[in-house]
């Protein structure tokens, strides 16, 4: 895994978005999702990342801990990264679930943040 990225490896844009769970008049539960990264016009913008799949030992480690087509992210750093976002691979409509955030030797420079395929409910 790498723990830090040249500029021209960066070539995978990623969308993140928080989940926000709320509740209707009605007691309903709903479940939205919203977009962290936004431009000065208020459009949704993608976040430019290394994006590497899990391969080699990486694979038998990641079926033991059950998880589904995982991969690591090395990024810029940024405060609002948190584990319970969801992340989108360019314009894939299944979503990636955030497993962990890494600050690289918490320098606030390098985040490098692991994802798996978010799955349905057993």
């Amino acid at each position: 895994m790498a723990k830090q990225a040249n500029a021209g490896e960066l070539r995978t844009l990623v969308y993140f978005r928080k989940v926000i769970k709320e509740t209707d008049e009605e007691g309903r539960a709903r479940v939205r999702e919203e977009g962290v990264f936004y431009d000065s016009a208020g459009r949704e913008v993608p976040v430019h990342c290394k994006w590497v799949n899990a391969h080699g030992a990486e694979v038998f480690s990641a079926m033991q801990l059950q998880l589904r087509q995982p991969a690591t992210l090395t990024m810029r750093y940024s405060p609002r990264i948190q584990p319970t976002m969801l992340v989108y691979k360019g314009r894939d409509p299944v979503p990636y679930e955030v497993v962990s955030v890494d600050d690289v030797e918490d320098r606030h420079r390098w985040l490098e943040v692991t994802v798996q395929r978010k799955g349905a409910a057993r």
